[in-house]
C-alpha cells in the first residue's frame, strides 16, 4: 500500500509481521466500511490504538500517519486547533469535536520532558465551593496544588489541566432530555435505556432517540454507572467554566516563571457522549475522531520521569482518568504516576466510589500519598 512504500523502516522480523497484521487488519474494515480514502482511515486507526510507542519503527509509522491524518483533516469538517501538528509535547491538535489541545503551539526542545508532569483535572469554579456542582474541599485542595506548583516551580516542566466543557444540550443535562409532559428530567435523575424504551424519557432531538438507546445499553453493559443528570455546568462561556481563582494565580505564575504554556485539555464537548475520562469518551462516537483514545496525549505524558494527577473529582473525572491512563500505561513504571490523594475530593454522596478508586489505584502499583508526601523524581 501507499503507506508501506513512502517508508523506509530499518525493522525486525517480529515488528515488521506485526505492523503488517496491523496494516491489514485496518486495510479490511475500511473495505468494508466502502471509506473513500483507505489511507487516511488506516493511518487514523493505528493513531488511535497504538497509545504506546513499542520501537523506533512503530515511531516512525505513527509520526507518518500524523502527517496524513494531518493534510486530511486541514480540508474536512473536522477543523484543527491549530496549523501546527506538532508541539513540544508531541500532541497533535485534534478535532474539537468531543476534545481539544489548547496549548500556544510552543517551540521548546525535547528534553523538556524529561521531568515532572502536573497533570491537573477540571479545577473549574464549578466544581469548587459555591460552584452549580461544587465538591467540599475543592478549595483547600486547589490551595495545596497551587503551593506545589510554587514550590516545585524549577522543577516542573509541564503542566496540564482539562477543562470539562459543555453546552446546555449535552446528554447528561436536563434540557437533552423531555418526559411525557415535555418537561425535562431535574437534576440527579437517572435515566436508564429501559426508562428510553418505556417512553418515559426521549431526546428533544428526534434524530437521536435511537443514539440514545445506543448510548444508555453501552453505558450499562459497561459497568461503571448509568446516565445520571447533572445540574448545568461548566458551560461554554460561563463563569463556572473557568479556573477557580484559588488555582488560576499559581499557573499564571509558572508559565511566566519556566517560560512554558499550560497545555489545556478541553473534554466533553460533544453532546453525544460523557467525557470523565480526559483520555476518551465512556462511549466514544464514531464520527467524532475526538472522542476516541487520545493516544498523543497518553504519549506524550509516558515520556516523563513522574506525572502527579490531582484536581476534580475523585470520585468521577479524577478517577477515571486514571484508571485510562492506567490502562495504557508500561507496567513497569506504574510507580512514576502519582496520585495526590488530599488534592482531589468527591462528589458528596460517592464518597465510597473515591475510596475503591484510591485502593485499586494503590494495589496498581500506582505512588499515592498526601501533598506534604510529594518529593518530586
Amino acid at each position: 500500500m501507499a503507506m508501506e512504500d513512502s517508508l523506509e523502516l530499518d525493522i525486525d522480523d517480529e515488528s515488521r509481521s506485526e505492523m503488517e497484521r496491523t496494516l491489514s487488519k485496518h486495510m479490511t474494515a475500511a473495505a468494508q466500511r466502502k471509506e473513500k480514502d483507505l489511507l487516511v482511515y488506516v493511518a487514523e486507526q493505528i493513531l488511535r490504538e497504538r497509545a504506546v510507542v513499542t520501537s523506533p519503527a512503530w515511531e516512525t509509522l505513527i509520526e507518518h500517519c500524523r502527517t496524513v491524518s494531518y493534510k486530511e483533516r486541514k480540508e474536512t469538517e473536522f477543523k484543527l486547533a491549530s496549523s501546527t501538528l506538532m508541539t513540544f509535547s508531541g500532541i497533535g491538535h485534534a478535532s474539537i469535536g468531543g476534545a481539544a489541545i489548547l496549548d500556544g503551539c510552543p517551540v521548546i526542545g525535547k528534553t523538556a520532558q524529561d521531568d515532572i508532569a502536573f497533570l491537573i483535572i477540571d479545577p473549574q469554579v464549578d466544581f469548587h465551593e459555591g460552584g452549580s456542582l461544587a465538591v467540599t474541599g475543592a478549595n483547600a485542595d486547589s490551595e495545596k496544588i497551587a503551593s506545589l506548583l510554587r514550590k516545585y516551580c524549577d522543577r516542573i516542566n509541564r503542566v496540564v489541566v482539562t477543562l470539562d466543557t459543555h453546552h446546555p444540550l449535552h446528554i447528561a443535562h436536563s434540557a437533552f432530555w423531555k418526559g411525557v409532559d415535555g418537561t425535562s428530567p431535574s437534576p440527579f435523575t437517572e435515566i436508564t435505556s429501559a426508562s428510553i424504551r418505556k417512553g418515559t424519557w426521549t431526546p428533544r432531538q428526534p434524530e437521536l432517540a435511537e443514539w440514545a438507546l445506543e448510548y444508555t445499553d453501552s453505558l450499562e453493559e459497561g459497568g461503571r454507572f448509568t446516565l445520571l443528570i447533572w445540574p448545568n455546568h461548566c458551560l461554554v462561556g460561563s463563569p463556572g467554566h473557568s479556573v477557580s481563582p484559588v488555582l488560576m494565580p499559581a499557573l499564571n505564575d509558572w508559565t511566566v516563571s519556566r517560560a512554558r504554556t499550560i497545555t489545556w485539555v478541553l473534554k466533553g464537548q460533544n453532546n453525544r457522549t460523557e467525557m470523565y475520562s480526559a483520555i476518551k469518551a465512556e462511549v466514544p462516537v464514531e464520527d467524532d475522531p475526538a472522542t476516541s483514545l487520545n493516544s498523543e496525549l497518553v504519549s506524550s505524558l509516558i515520556k516523563h520521569k513522574q506525572v502527579v494527577v490531582c484536581g476534580e473529582a475523585k470520585s468521577h473525572c479524577v478517577n477515571f482518568t486514571l484508571r485510562d491512563l492506567v490502562s495504557v500505561w508500561p507496567r513497569d513504571r506504574m510507580a512514576d504516576l502519582v496520585l495526590l490523594r488530599d488534592c482531589c475530593s468527591a462528589v458528596s454522596g460517592y464518597e465510597a466510589q473515591a475510596e475503591k478508586f484510591e485502593n485499586d489505584m494503590r494495589a496498581a502499583g500506582v505512588t499515592v500519598l498526601d501533598a506534604a508526601e510529594f518529593q518530586p523524581a
